[in-house]
């Protein structure tokens, strides 16, 4: 029973169907300049906000428009009670992930963390060209095409294998170049971090232009004086923002392009703005072996809870060998493995990316990570296969190839991080091999699977037009909000110790740039700290949002469990999950974690 179960959480949370387009039809809702909510999913309410596709000339009368897909989670309480604290905006990261699917799944969870002596509606959108928005960054607009991509992809092996896999996987996806500078649509080329901010400033506008609405309603029903309403009409309207691994992206372009504009803003499982702004993609994996050892030292503390612990072990490193001779193993001769009318091998890149999912969220996926392997080490390589998440017969494309739901991650990702960074028109094959030794220096295990952002955009052609390149900094909070030039409240960085993409050392270096900033750090593995319930966390992201007050210089809170161990806070996370209460037992997210490139 633990494997079906176990099994079942990672197929979810690994992203293998967005949520939000089995129980909402976005398409029954006409985009408006201003936002008109209708019901949606079980007690959230969706717009589609129309914004200018090119904020260079947005008063471009005869140019196209983007159609952005917005979904919020009302306050437990009316806008009109005292406690009521605004909306909180929030990112799950990417690029290209959901903001839709993220909060029909978290929205919940987040708002039970902010949540304290203020109330708060929680809100996220999908960025330009990205799954319920529209028009969408979709390449191929063919699923069989996009299918033989990934397969022709996986068939060449990893890159660090030999440099003819580099330079063959190099020549793939300068293909893919083309294609996405050749096609159809144009949102491609509008799809930078600041046009997404830009976005942002507006939403942040028509929530204040609703709102001041709504409560002229209420004072014109009630007679009363109109007082309230023309303060709140002089002041600038401020985001409160909640952004997570390349959300932490979004957030500081916001800050940087608009300070004057940040009312409170949280960024977590931080990206190096400077890495990612030149296309570098050298600072991620500074800290991923530390977290894969501690998925076997969690597991040999777990004892029978993991499924790769042995009675007679004496320490992580006999289980950690156990795996390692199994890959060693799987390198030599890889498996056999049939499935329906399917051929196929599964390899030691396979495993090796199942356990780098398993990285991000290890209370609730080491343990999936370690049921899955044992099977695999005593020959059953099904639920590994199924993780695999590879395209299936060409019966299923049949009668239309055309995309049913959100499946060009990869060309969104792409169009966004590509977009953003520094050109490298002149980059060459000997320089990409360069790159990719330098990561396995920094992380052996899994440097093939990061090489793929600095891979496809080796490969990419489509340059925004709107690209802003720093400085990348805030000036000292004005805590009365008096000056519309300086934020209301410093930045508020958090990391876990232990990141296997985002590591600790870039919030530190980031919240140095951003006046007054402070990081706090939870003593956890794992991208971001939201799946690692934190009491201590949850307290002073409660108080930031609703006084702008950092915690102590160096505080360090630790988490309220550890993989492996019983858990009631995470049953009770997963409990405040939307997704759980409309009915899926699992409580999990089924969307991509964040910064998580493909799978």
């Amino acid at each position: 029973m633990r494997s079906a179960v176990q099994t079942g959480l990672l197929l979810a949370a690994l992203g293998r169907r967005a949520v939000a387009a089995d129980t909402f039809d976005w398409s029954s809702i006409q985009p408006s300049t201003s936002l008109n909510y209708t019901t949606c999913y079980e007690g959230l309410k969706c717009a589609k906000l129309s914004v200018p596709l090119d904020w260079l000339n947005p008063s471009n009368s005869t140019a196209a428009r983007v159609s952005l897909a917005i979904v919020a989670l009302p306050a437990t309480v009316p806008e009109t009670d005292p406690s009521f604290g605004g909306t909180i905006i929030v990112n799950p990261g990417g690029p290209g992930g959901s903001g839709v699917d993220f909060l029909v799944e978290d929205g919940a969870l987040l708002q039970g963390i902010a949540d304290g002596a203020k109330r708060y509606e929680i809100l996220s959108f999908d960025p330009r060209g990205i799954a319920y928005s529209e028009p969408r960054a979709d390449c191929f607009n063919d699923e069989f095409a996009r299918a033989v991509f990934t397969l022709q992809l996986r068939a060449m092996g990893p890159v660090d294998e030999s440099d003819e896999i580099a330079r063959r996987q190099l020549a793939l996806v300068g293909s893919f170049g083309r294609l996405c500078e050749e096609g159809e649509e144009d949102i491609r080329a509008y799809m930078s971090t600041s046009s997404v901010a830009r976005d942002m400033v507006e939403i942040v506008d028509k929530i204040a232009e609703l709102r001041s609405a709504n409560t002229t309603a209420t004072l014109k029903a009630r007679g009363g004086p109109r007082r309230l309403q023309q303060r709140q009409e002089k002041e600038v309207a401020r985001i409160q923002y909640w952004g997570f691994s390349y959300g932490t992206a979004i957030g500081n372009y916001f800050a940087s392009m608009y300070p004057g504009r940040v009312g409170r803003m949280i960024l977590e499982g931080v990206l190096d703005i400077h890495d990612y702004y030149g296309g570098l993609w050298e600072k991620n994996l500074q800290n991923t072996e530390d977290v894969y050892n501690i998925f076997f030292d969690t597991c040999f503390e777990g004892g029978s809870a993991c499924a790769l612990y042995k009675p007679n072990d004496t320490s992580s490193g006999d289980i950690h060998d156990r795996v390692s001779a199994f890959l060693d193993q799987l390198q030599a001769s890889p498996a056999e493995y049939l499935s329906g009318q399917n051929t196929d091998e599964i390899t030691r890149q396979d495993v090796r990316n199942l356990i780098f999912s398993g990285l991000y969220q290890p209370i609730q996926l080491f343990p999936s990570v370690a049921t899955i392997i044992a099977e695999a080490m005593a020959g059953n390589y099904t639920n590994l296969y199924l993780n695999l998440n590879l395209p299936q017969s060409a019966t299923s494309y049949c009668p239309s190839s055309l995309p049913q739901s959100y499946t060009w991650t990869r060309d969104a990702l792409l169009s966004v991080a590509c977009g953003d960074a520094v050109p490298r028109p002149d980059a060459t094959t000997a320089e990409f091999i360069a790159y990719v030794k330098e990561l396995e220096e920094q992380s052996p295990d899994f440097a093939a699977y990061w090489t793929q952002v600095r891979l496809g955009c080796d490969g990419w052609r489509v340059r925004p037009s709107f690209r802003f390149a720093g400085p990348w900094t805030t000036p000292a909070a004005d805590a009365s909000g008096n000056d519309t030039t300086k934020p209301e409240a410093p930045i508020f960085f958090v990391s876990s110790q232990h990141d296997p993409v985002t590591p600790h050392a870039n919030a530190v270096a980031m919240a140095k740039e951003h006046t007054g900033s402070r990081v706090l750090t939870q003593n956890s593995a794992g991208h971001c700290t939201l799946m690692t319930p934190g009491t201590c966390r949850d307290a002073y992201v409660a108080n930031y949002f609703a006084t702008g007050e950092l915690p102590p210089d160096g505080t360090v809170c630790q988490p309220d469990c550890k993989p492996f161990q019983d858990c009631p806070q995470a049953s009770q996370a997963k409990k405040r999950s939307l997704h759980a209460r409309s009915g899926d037992t699992l409580g999990l997210p089924s969307r991509k974690a964040p910064l998580h490139l493909f799978g």
